[in-house]
């Protein structure tokens, strides 16, 4: 069996790419194209039938419950997962399909594309398709690798998940070890989906076929994606840098004309990026055929795979000149249409109220999580809060501490709820170098009213609590006075109501680690949204409902600023030094193209 030789593999999939990319871009604009007006309302209105049918108006830690118990719900749930499954296979074994007839100098039209994919979902048809879930859903755009479908490119792991994973030993070496896992399977089953699709092979003879040819070549693979995307990474800093360039100059020489030209610029990198990764789809679809055939013994030298594609076959996919005609003028309407609306984006996107930093468990680089010595490293940011984490002790007191067990920062594998409040005291926590002892709530505070910053505090119930317990934490605030400049979250909605209950002069919040849907109901003043359930239409929908919007953790200065321009109310952060600087610059900066870099960044993130 032959060797998927690197250069000779990229130099076929290149030549093909060559003389038929405007079929690719044809596809994938027709593929996007039916994606975002037609698939993807399909499925959020599938998903909001679902949430309706379960009463429920997010999927959240305490509403998940619910949902699964709905039977409707469930069923809505699993044609979501069927219908996406059906999704990813026609936006990448579009591609894979084309870059087949490409090489084997067979016609390359819609119908014949639409026949070889409806051929491939009718094996779809059986209990094998439980193989693809979680290869589309967990390996694919965890992996990352190959081509990835615009319907699972956004799901990844938590950002607090992976924090928390690597704050101890045991999960760093777990979290690097899972995603070690999910790289080498992406890897070897690389040319599940091209088997898949031009063959008469099963889900499972697929994947084995796959794991078959790759056998000691998973290294060749990623030298072929990473000479592709390293390519295509160098074109577009280029195309960015140029598309920034007229902005800068209107900035200072025409400002009044700066709104305009980024609008435009803006619109030109959209299209630029959207071309340039259409080329990457294309070139890695492309890559994985010829990859595939000469593992199976076929190449330019001798059997099924061509040099070159046929120019008949090439000519076929213009169609009529009307059609050339009206897609010139789609993409000329498109730019345009793109220019005004980003000439008004560029210009509310500087128009935000002032974003509150909120330092995240004091200043963690700086002093040990949820000690004195942090909540006074964090206090020299001037943060519009400090946030910190209470529990209850064994014997009643209340005491400033994230985790339920001490082993992660005091070394000891005890409970806070089996330990008395001198206890907690006395256990010294070390963490980045730093050390410090547990603090009282009643201490922390009097330290916060000294350093003059107000407080974020979270009721973290661990389950064994005393009945009184919200009222003992209330009433220390209340007793210190800061109740009505205070405010308190919880994880728990009935806590939160609770402190509602007892004193309405709390402002409070409800933390959502996962947010599936809309803005869930609460009577809560602000919700604190981990950073993977952020969108900017829950945002929207939180100040429709005269609430707030907290962000967490945020620690990337882009995303800083991203936070800033959307408007949220609060970055909850580990930097807050860091964070503030980033929030000021943006409300100081007049200029535009500072807001064209940072709305080009949001772009190539996605």
């Amino acid at each position: 069996m032959r060797t998927a030789r690197t250069w000779p593999t990229l130099g076929a999939a290149l030549t093909y790419l060559g003389t038929s990319f405007g079929t690719y871009l044809k596809a994938i604009l027709l593929l996007q194209g039916v994606s975002v007006l037609v698939v993807f309302p399909g499925l959020a209105w599938l998903f909001e039938l679902a949430l309706d049918q379960a009463g429920v108006e997010a999927v959240t830690r305490q509403t998940l419950g619910e949902v699964l118990r709905s039977p409707v719900a469930d069923l809505l749930i699993l044609l979501i997962g069927a219908l996406a499954c059906l999704v990813v296979l026609v936006q990448v074994g579009a591609l894979l399909v084309i870059a087949h007839r490409l090489a084997h100098r067979e016609p390359v039209t819609v119908r014949t594309v639409a026949r070889d994919l409806l051929g491939a979902a009718r094996k779809l048809l059986s209990p094998q398709v439980l193989l693809f879930v979680p290869y589309f859903f967990v390996v694919l755009p965890l992996g990352n690798v190959g081509v990835v479908a615009t319907v699972v490119r956004g799901i990844r792991i938590p950002r607090f998940v992976v924090g928390s994973l690597l704050e101890t030993d045991a999960g760093t070496w777990l979290y690097y070890g899972f995603l070690a896992m999910v790289l080498y399977l992406n890897l070897r089953l690389v040319l599940t989906l091209a088997v898949f699709v031009t063959s008469d092979a099963s889900v499972a003879a697929s994947m084995a076929t796959s794991w078959r040819l790759t056998r000691w070549h998973t290294w060749r693979f990623v030298v072929l994606f990473g000479v592709v995307l390293a390519v295509a990474a160098t074109f577009l800093v280029g195309v960015v840098n140029v598309g920034l360039a007229p902005t800068r100059f209107t900035d200072r020489v025409m400002p009044d004309a700066s709104p305009l030209v980024a609008g435009f610029s803006l619109a030109a990198v959209q299209i630029a990026v959207f071309v340039v990764t259409g080329f990457v789809a294309a070139m890695l679809a492309q890559v994985v055929v010829v990859a595939l055939g000469v593992r199976q013994g076929e190449g330019p030298d001798g059997g099924a795979i061509h040099s070159a594609p046929a120019e008949p076959v090439a000519a076929r996919l213009h169609g009529p000149r009307w059609v050339r005609v009206v897609v010139g003028i789609a993409g000329v309407v498109a730019l345009a249409v793109l220019s005004v609306y980003n000439t008004s984006v560029m210009t509310d996107i500087g128009n935000r109220s002032e974003t509150g930093v909120i330092a995240h468990r004091g200043y963690p680089s700086r002093g040990v999580e949820n000690t004195i010595p942090s909540l006074e490293a964090a206090a020299a940011a001037r943060p519009a809060y400090v946030e910190i984490d209470v529990q209850q002790a064994g014997d009643g007191g209340i005491v400033v501490v994230h985790d339920t067990n001490l082993a992660r920062l005091a070394g000891t594998d005890r409970d806070v709820y089996d330990l008395t409040t001198a206890e907690l005291t006395a256990t010294t926590v070390r963490a980045q170098g730093h050390e410090a002892t547990v603090p009282t709530l009643d201490a922390f505070v009097d330290r916060a009213q000294e350093l003059g910053v107000p407080l974020l505090v979270e009721i973290k119930p661990h389950g064994h609590e005393s009945p009184g317990y919200v009222e003992d934490v209330v009433a220390l605030l209340q007793a210190k006075g800061v109740a009505g400049t205070y405010l308190v979250q919880s994880l728990d909605k009935g806590v939160v109501e609770q402190v509602e209950a007892l004193a309405p002069e709390i402002g409070t919040g409800y933390v959502l680690p996962v947010n599936l849907g809309r803005l869930p109901a609460t009577t809560a003043d602000f919700v604190a949204v981990e950073e993977s359930s952020f969108t900017p239409s829950l945002l929207a929908e939180a100040h429709a409902a005269g609430k707030q919007v907290f962000v967490w953790t945020v620690d990337e200065p882009a995303a800083m600023r991203g936070y800033v321009r959307e408007g949220v109310d609060g970055i909850i952060t580990d930097l807050p030094t860091r964070a503030a600087h980033e929030r000021d610059a943006v409300v100081a900066d007049t200029t535009l193209s500072s807001r064209l870099e940072d709305a080009v960044h949001g772009i190539l993130s996605w």
